[in-house]
């Protein structure tokens, strides 16, 4: 897979979109930054941090993805994933339903996609040297592109949603101590059942991950 690699972009996964649109960049690839000053985060919110932490966004096709992943399941998908590869170099790290990763209570990074056409991008974020007051950072020395390097071998022969969801929804019992939104509303997840196209039951109402 190439990898694009730069000092500074203001989003990673802004860069894919446009060079995608422009038919200038066509999956599977990769771009990866040392810095980002204006990244994506969940909700439109912005995702900034300093210089050596992960930024980086995967494009790939569609029809690469395994056949019994929902879309609407693919952050959780990725993100798990992504979770793997850091337990598997050491790291506490675990998932909050569906995109944020977490040390113990604090959150040091996320994972967001998008469908573009017949693609989905896939932007990672993640705190690996410095993080704003009240987040968290990684419990592991690694380099971003190292990482990132390690990170796609794992793409090479994805696993299954089955397996992803296996395994997520034993882990997914932490989450209920914590909030989600849906929409503008704070949601509490104490009494949330994960579905298995990794959307949630609260009582009547169905919860989806739209990020």
């Amino acid at each position: 897979m190439k990898i694009y690699s730069f000092e500074t972009l203001p989003s990673t996964q802004r860069w894919i979109e446009e060079r995608l649109s422009e038919k200038r960049v066509a999956p599977p690839c990769a771009v990866i930054a040392k810095m980002q000053t204006d990244g994506i985060g969940s909700r439109e919110n912005r995702w900034i941090g300093k210089r050596g932490n992960f930024f980086a966004s995967i494009l790939l096709a569609q029809e690469s993805l395994p056949e019994d992943l929902p879309l609407g399941a693919t952050s959780i998908y990725f993100a798990f994933l992504m979770k793997d590869t850091l337990k598997k170099m050491g790291s506490e790290v675990w998932l909050k339903w569906p995109n944020d990763f977490y040390l113990e209570g604090s959150k040091i990074g996320g994972c967001i996609t998008a469908k573009k056409s017949k693609n989905i991008i896939v932007g990672i974020g993640i705190n690996i040297v410095d993080a704003p007051h009240g987040f968290g950072v990684l419990d592991i020395k690694t380099e971003p592109k190292e990482l990132l390097e390690t990170f796609l071998k794992n793409l090479k022969k994805p696993p299954s949603w089955k397996q992803i969801f296996s395994n997520y929804s034993l882990e997914f019992e932490k989450s209920k101590n914590y909030c989600t939104h849906d929409g503008s509303e704070i949601v509490q997840l104490s009494n949330a059942v994960l579905q298995s196209d990794g959307s949630l039951m609260i009582g009547k109402r169905r919860v989806v991950s739209l990020r």
